[in-house]
């Protein structure tokens, strides 16, 4: 039996494939679908069957490998380092503040009132009342004739002609493509990494602490009482009057007493607390860590590569031209009388009365009150202050700090090593054998009839034998 592949949408005859010509027009064994058979030949030759390998997918259980990785509690010894605290005493010295009550003498300046009689002049107001004409306005109204224009809407009918669209369903055959899915079964390789396990042996450093005496140099603060001076400002000005003219009344002038200040820089001598530092030698202890190289053997996990192969399906798709028939919609015009409204206006003439309004003048007489001033002396009474220094004497408190020794305990800190047994584990790669489900496809055969539609709805990957063929 003779199979045949099926390619491109086109089906080859079985006549084909035995090596029978087949001319164009002619009874052919199998024909395609743009080739179809005339009703002579089909009648001649009668439907032809054959057989199709049509695919058939099934689940199958089987049996894989897969590595898996277990922990495993393993053991080692590390040397720990802790910390020891030992009490140790330490001498130190401390600056301890305190007050010191000194006495000494300020120049304080005392306020002395003195009455001091003053005259003055001032503008005493009045009012006074005078009369004069003012020209008034009033508002007379006057009734007045006047013509306007009016727009006084109408309609009017009118008739005219406009073009109507009908829209008219046609049916057109259309040709389109289609894309049929297929599937197809691939073999690949892919890379698989093992994990291997191994011994390397790794060098490290571990500080070990130890102790050292050590020499320094710390200042100290001391404080120093210093004489030093500062400048202040002082007021040493005094009263003086002075005549100024009155805003009121220009030609009238009065006297004033008004402040001018002097202002004196003088000198004042104050005491200062200054520190003062001076280098003081000590000795303390310091932990010293020492590096030291050791080594030790770990584990290192490296992967290896390996290439495996594997099947997989692939989902292609083919074109396949197909025909249908759609409805297209077209625009027929026709023309159509109409009638329509048009609003329009006309002018009308009217008369109407409005009151106008014009002013007239007139004089008025009207009365209104002046505010004058007239200068008057007056007496008052003032007080006026002077400085007067004198000499007190006061007591003050220093801050003097005084250095004292001290002892104290402290703690001092130093290492000790002890070796420890630690537990780690490992994850150890396992093979194990598990049960997965597997899609697999089988071709079983199936006996078609050997048509034009028939041959177009096989898939791609389908071969077609013919059944009245011998065998080669």
């Amino acid at each position: 039996m003779q199979y045949v592949q099926l390619a491109a949408g086109l089906v080859l005859s079985c006549s084909m494939a035995l090596g029978v010509r087949v001319h164009a027009g002619d009874c052919g064994d199998c024909r395609t679908a743009c080739c179809p058979a005339p009703p002579a030949c089909a009648a001649q030759c009668g439907p032809a069957m054959r057989t199709v390998l049509v695919p058939q997918w099934t689940t199958e259980a089987r049996t894989i490998v897969c590595t898996e990785y277990r922990s495993e509690p393993r053991e080692r010894t590390i040397t720990v380092s802790r910390q020891v605290w030992e009490p140790q005493e330490q001498t130190y010295t401390v600056m301890v503040p305190g007050q010191e009550e000194r006495s000494a003498t300020r120049t304080i300046c005392e306020n002395v009132t003195e009455d001091v009689q003053q005259k003055y002049s001032v503008m005493a107001p009045y009012q006074e009342e005078r009369t004069a004409t003012r020209m008034v306005c009033e508002t007379v109204t006057d009734d007045v004739e006047q013509k306007y224009m009016v727009n006084v809407p109408y309609t009017e009918d009118r008739k005219a002609t406009r073009t109507v669209c009908d829209t008219v369903t046609d049916d057109v055959e259309q040709t389109y493509t289609i894309s049929v899915p297929y599937q197809e079964e691939r073999t690949a390789k892919r890379c698989v990494y093992d994990t291997v396990t191994d011994d390397v042996e790794q060098t490290y450093t571990v500080m070990v602490p130890g102790q050292e005496e050590r020499t320094g140099t710390r200042t100290v603060w001391e404080t120093v009482q210093e004489q030093q001076t500062r400048t202040v400002c002082v007021d040493r000005g005094q009263w003086v009057c002075e005549t100024i003219s009155d805003p009121c009344q220009p030609c009238c002038a009065r006297t004033v007493r008004k402040w001018c200040p002097n202002v004196v820089q003088e000198q004042v001598p104050y005491t200062v607390c200054r520190p003062v530092s001076r280098e003081v030698q000590f000795t303390y202890t310091v932990s010293v860590c020492h590096p030291e190289q050791r080594s030790r053997t770990v584990q290192v996990r490296r992967t290896v590569p390996r290439d495996e192969e594997y099947t997989y399906t692939v989902n292609l798709c083919r074109p396949e031209q197909r025909t249908r028939t759609i409805q297209v919609s077209r625009q027929v015009s026709r023309n159509e009388d109409y009638t329509y409204t048009v609003n329009l206006c006309r002018q009308e003439e009217r008369a109407r009365t409005i009151q106008v309004s014009r002013q007239v003048q007139r004089e008025q007489d009207y009365t209104y009150t002046v505010n004058l001033c007239r200068p008057e002396e007056r007496t008052r009474t003032i007080q006026v202050s002077r400085q007067v220094p004198r000499e007190e004497q006061y007591t003050y408190l220093v801050n003097v700090c005084k250095p004292e020794q001290r002892t104290r305990t402290i703690q001092v800190c130093r290492t000790v090593q002890e070796d420890q047994t630690q537990t780690y584990h490992v994850s150890v790669p396992v093979q194990v054998e598990r049960q997965v489900q597997v899609q697999v496809c089988h071709m079983v055969e199936q006996t078609v009839p050997c048509t034009a539609v028939a041959f177009a709805s096989v898939p791609r990957h389908v071969r077609v034998c013919c059944a009245d063929d011998d065998d080669d």
